[in-house]
């Protein structure tokens, strides 16, 4: 995984007594109460207080050419591009976000990070998996602790070899991008180059993809 297991699972069983939220403060026309919006501060605060260590099982990239990659996955587009998701893994994340549109939904991408000596970093996205424990409301997405524990055994349990590289989240009727706490979320949990983070507007039908600390938006190549 990318982070130590071990290490982070302890952490949140002993830091967090509450969830740690993903709220849309940013939003045109939508207000929340204040005492929500600080709770939500102190909770990301805390996050920089976690002590993330360098370990025999933290995650990186493997290096391989992308012209390897693109001939074993049968791509047809032969530009590098940085991010590769799978279209049964857009269609699980399109179908999970679309059930509910009165509350936000979420869940973890799963997949690889590659180097290409020449190009740089890159990702692909083979699996979308809805957290488990997620609260939600309209402008509001709350992952709890039991949220991430669940998320990590179910990672070591159905996809052993691969990593999660990124989340998602749906933004019902509001439109897509990456409100100030969103940006928050992406940098103490996923701030590395080959983190993605998609957002979709399942009411809209409109779907965006952000790459790395600074959540650079991109357009992925599909693949079968």
């Amino acid at each position: 995984m990318i982070y130590n297991l071990r290490k982070i699972r302890a952490v949140l069983r002993s830091r967090f007594s509450k969830g740690i939220a993903i709220n849309n403060t940013d939003f045109p026309k939508l207000s929340e109460p204040n005492h929500l919006i600080e709770q939500n501060e102190r909770l990301l605060a805390q996050l920089n207080h976690i002590e993330w260590v360098e370990c025999e099982d933290v995650y990186k990239p493997t290096e391989k050419r992308i012209q390897e990659f693109i001939t074993e996955r049968d791509i047809s587009s032969l530009e590098f591009n940085q991010v590769y998701i799978l279209r049964e893994a857009l269609t699980a994340l399109c179908q999970h976000l679309e059930k509910d549109v009165s509350v936000e939904h979420g869940g973890i991408l799963f997949g690889q990070a590659y180097i290409d000596p020449e190009h740089g970093i890159y990702v692909e996205i083979t699996a979308a998996v809805a957290a488990p424990a997620t609260i939600g409301t309209g402008a509001h997405l709350e992952f709890t602790p039991e949220s991430w524990l669940q998320i990590m055994d179910y990672a070591r349990a159905v996809h052993p070899e691969t990593n999660i590289v990124g989340w998602y989240h749906s933004h019902p009727s509001i439109g897509v991008f990456m409100s100030g706490t969103d940006m928050r979320t992406q940098r103490a949990f996923f701030p590395h180059p080959w983190c993605l983070s998609i957002v979709c507007d399942p009411i809209r039908r409109e779907i965006g993809y952000f790459l790395g600390e600074q959540a650079k938006r991109l357009i992925p190549v599909k693949f079968n």
